[in-house]
């Protein structure tokens, strides 16, 4: 395979995670503290079902309203383990922040459902 070869081959891959990017691309609007998805109580179910266990006991603390720190000594973990948990929470959650997780995400720990 020639260097021109493994070029195509780079780009392509590219091209299709982008296109992938784009097609799960979650849309919402923009609050004064972050955005508001457009998502149905049971896509934000779905969405917290993906979460690890130990994900989904953070996730419940960090909607609390408790610290990154408050919620790695709850847990009997480092911050730095909390904080892996955490923005793998708001990866897979589409979020960017603790106000955008307890505005988009709030409801589905009141109903149980998480």
């Amino acid at each position: 395979m020639g260097l021109m070869d493994k070029i195509k081959l780079l780009k392509s891959k590219f091209e299709t995670a982008e296109l992938y990017e784009k097609e799960t691309t979650i849309f919402g609007s923009q609050t004064s503290y972050g955005k508001k998805l457009n998502l149905s109580p049971d896509e934000k179910s779905k969405l917290v079902k993906n979460l690890t266990p130990r994900e989904k006991e953070t996730f419940l603390i960090l909607l609390g309203g408790y610290s990154l720190k408050e919620a790695a000594k709850q847990l009997g973990i480092s911050y730095s383990t909390a904080n892996t948990y955490q923005t793998a929470i708001y990866k897979k959650l589409h979020v960017n922040s603790r106000a955008e997780l307890i505005i988009n995400f709030r409801d589905v720990s009141e109903t149980g459902d998480g």
